[in-house]
C-alpha cells in the first residue's frame, strides 16, 4: 500500500464503510475516523464506528480531542485501532497508559503550524522540535503537522482545510525525531508540490477528496493517488 516515492497517504474524515473501502482500494495507506470530536461534522460515536474499523484491509486511525481516559480505553477495547491520533496536546501524557492496554497501539500527535497566509513571523521551529522530542520520549510514534486557522471568528486546530506554511513544515520534517505527516488544505491540485516541497513521511487529508462534507469522491481519490505517485522524492524511512 505504500507509494513508490515513499509517501504514505491517510484519508481522514471517513464516515462510512463504503468510503473506507473505496479509499483502501485506491491505495490509501491508512484511513482516519474522528471519534466524538464535538466540532467536526464528520465525527462518529464509538459504537457507530465499529463497522468501519472492522471492514478494512488497511490500518484505521481513531482521532480524538480531549477525551476522558475511560472513553479512550473503550475505543482501544471496542474498536482496536491501529493508532489513536490526539488532536489536543495530551498524546504524550496518555501514551504510556494506552500502550499498557494495547502494546502494539500507535500514538500519533497533531501539532499545528500557522496558515500559509498568516502574517505571523515569530514562529520558530525549535520549540516544536523540542515538543516532538518530548513526544518521542513519552512513547508517541508519529506526529501530524496540521494548520491552525481562524474560522467564523473561532480558532480551530486541524480540520480547517487551510494550507499551512510549507517552508516551516519542511524544516520540521527534516529535523524531526519522529515520522511526520503533512496535513492542512491538501488536494489533488497541490499534493504533488506539497510532497516535493515538504518531503513528509505521509500526507493526511479529508475535504480535499470530498464530494461534500462526509462523502468522499472516487474521481478525486484517483487523481490524488496519481499525483502522489508522480512526486519525485526518495523513501524517507
Amino acid at each position: 500500500m505504500l507509494m513508490k516515492a515513499g509517501c504514505r497517504v491517510k484519508i481522514c474524515g471517513i464516515t462510512n464503510s463504503d468510503d473506507a473501502g473505496m479509499a483502501a482500494r485506491e491505495g490509501a495507506s491508512y484511513i482516519g475516523v474522528l471519534i466524538e470530536v464535538s466540532y467536526s461534522p464528520r465525527s462518529q460515536t464509538v459504537e457507530g464506528a465499529v463497522p468501519i474499523f472492522f471492514s478494512l484491509p488497511i490500518p484505521v486511525v481513531a482521532l480524538v480531542h480531549e477525551m476522558q481516559p475511560s472513553r479512550l480505553a473503550k475505543i482501544v477495547k471496542l474498536l482496536r485501532p491501529y493508532a489513536i491520533q490526539f488532536l489536543g496536546q495530551d498524546g504524550a501524557e496518555m501514551a504510556e497508559e494506552l500502550k499498557k492496554l494495547a502494546p502494539e497501539l500507535q500514538i500519533w500527535q497533531s501539532l499545528f503550524l500557522p496558515a500559509a497566509g498568516d502574517a505571523a513571523s515569530d514562529f520558530a521551529p525549535e520549540p516544536m522540535l523540542r515538543q516532538i522530542k518530548r513526544c518521542r520520549e513519552a512513547g508517541v510514534d508519529a506526529v501530524v503537522l496540521d494548520t491552525v486557522a481562524v474560522i467564523n471568528g473561532m480558532v480551530q486546530q486541524g480540520g480547517t482545510g487551510t494550507t499551512g506554511k510549507w517552508d516551516l513544515a519542511a524544516q520540521l520534517v527534516a529535523a524531526s525525531s519522529l515520522p511526520a505527516f503533512l496535513a492542512g488544505g491538501l488536494s489533488p491540485d497541490n499534493v504533488r508540490l506539497a510532497v516535493e516541497t515538504v518531503r513528509p513521511y505521509g500526507i493526511d487529508l479529508s475535504s480535499g477528496v470530498e464530494l461534500y462534507k462526509g462523502k468522499k469522491s472516487l474521481a478525486k481519490l484517483q487523481q490524488l493517488m496519481k499525483e502522489v505517485r508522480k512526486a519525485k522524492i526518495a523513501d524517507n524511512y
